[in-house]
């Protein structure tokens, strides 16, 4: 098996981060919470912070095992097996959830007379082609992909500063917590992916890498605050009560960018990043929920078969589950972000209470 980088990881993580909170969340964020968006976003990422630095931990426990084969290993091969089954809807939800994304932002922007079905086809073809690449190859790509994004996203935010109306932020302190906790959820439920980690160190060739939990972490919260301060500029841009009646949220960044006037037709040039972001994100987590399936199955056939029939069953699960921007929003923000809290927090957190019962009982049992 080929290897990857902590680099890499960290470049595969970030280019996560960096593609999906600041186009849907900040209406939804601004209709329960208003100018205070800042707090929920404060807290989401602190969670963050700690789902990654307690998986990380725990996988590296464990070093040439899987995320899946460690769930057997703590739980047994039942219950790990269900828990690795689990992870496998986790991660292939959100490859649906990103690849419905881009088909339905540039189904609206740039392409209303093309069906929609013709854009999902060529989307999962790719996320196809990707799968059957590799994760180590995905990994080398996401590093040009990553600094690309990243700048773009950082001119973005430099250039809509000046616009920003600061009367729009007061008062700063909310006088009440109505809001808050939902706010949080939606925020976490994009910063709570960096669980992505978990599958990705058994990557790492230990042997000729050491480890850099300092850069990995330096460069996720680089990604958790980009993201957040341009969620926050969108409030001082619109107004919490504009922003909110805004009916097609991925508006907001064209809007914005027209607003900065630092490059003509930039809204092209960051769509155009944007969506060769977010098209490897799709494919990076149809390829870690491929992997994470045939593994928690005990299946190491290197055929691809199986990338097929899943390709078939996301393309069924679009079509007639999520076929809009209206059902897909919907989703997200009525169920999904709620199930988020099942894999990003429940889940960890029985698996560092499993982990750490089973050190202490291997430790009682050496001693």
């Amino acid at each position: 098996m080929l290897r990857i980088t902590q680099g890499q990881i960290t470049s595969l993580i970030i280019l996560t981060l960096l593609v999906q909170i600041y186009v849907f969340a900040p209406a939804v964020m601004a209709e329960h919470v208003g100018q205070h968006l800042w707090l929920p976003l404060l807290l989401a990422i602190i969670a963050a912070v700690i789902l990654m630095k307690m998986m990380l931990w725990i996988v590296e426990q464990f070093p040439g095992k899987s995320f899946p084969a460690v769930l057997h290993y703590l739980f047994g091969e039942f219950c790990g097996g269900v828990l690795g089954i689990s992870y496998f809807v986790y991660f292939f939800v959100l490859f649906i959830i990103h690849a419905q994304m881009i088909v339905t932002t540039f189904k609206v922007l740039f392409l209303p007379a093309t069906p929609m079905i013709s854009i999902l086809l060529l989307v999962l073809l790719l996320c196809l082609y990707c799968s059957l690449l590799g994760i180590e190859v995905l990994a080398r790509a996401s590093n040009m992909i990553v600094i690309l994004l990243a700048v773009t996203l950082t001119f973005l935010a430099l250039s809509v500063f000046p616009e920003v109306d600061l009367s729009y932020y007061q008062p700063v302190l909310p006088s009440q917590a109505k809001g808050f906790a939902y706010s949080t959820i939606v925020a976490f439920a994009s910063y709570g992916q960096v669980f992505l980690i978990a599958t990705l160190v058994p990557f790492v060739n230990y042997k000729n890498e050491r480890r850099k939990h300092r850069k990995i972490f330096a460069g996720v919260v680089f990604a958790l605050l980009l993201t957040s301060f341009i969620v926050m500029e969108e409030i001082g841009v619109f107004s919490p009560f504009e922003l909110q009646r805004l009916q097609y949220p991925t508006v907001e960044l064209i809007t914005m960018i027209q607003m900065g006037e630092f490059m003509e037709r930039m809204e092209i040039f960051l769509v155009t990043i944007w969506a060769g972001a977010i098209l490897l994100v799709s494919g990076i987590f149809f390829s870690v929920s491929v992997k994470t399936f045939k593994q928690a199955l005990n299946r190491n056939k290197n055929g691809k078969i199986l990338d097929v029939i899943l390709i078939i069953v996301g393309f069924i699960c679009i079509v007639t589950l999520l076929p809009d921007t209206s059902s897909l929003l919907l989703f997200i923000f009525d169920q999904w972000v709620y199930w988020c809290l099942l894999f990003q927090v429940i889940f960890p957190i029985l698996i560092l209470i499993t982990f750490i019962i089973r050190v202490k009982v291997r430790n009682h049992a050496a001693n």
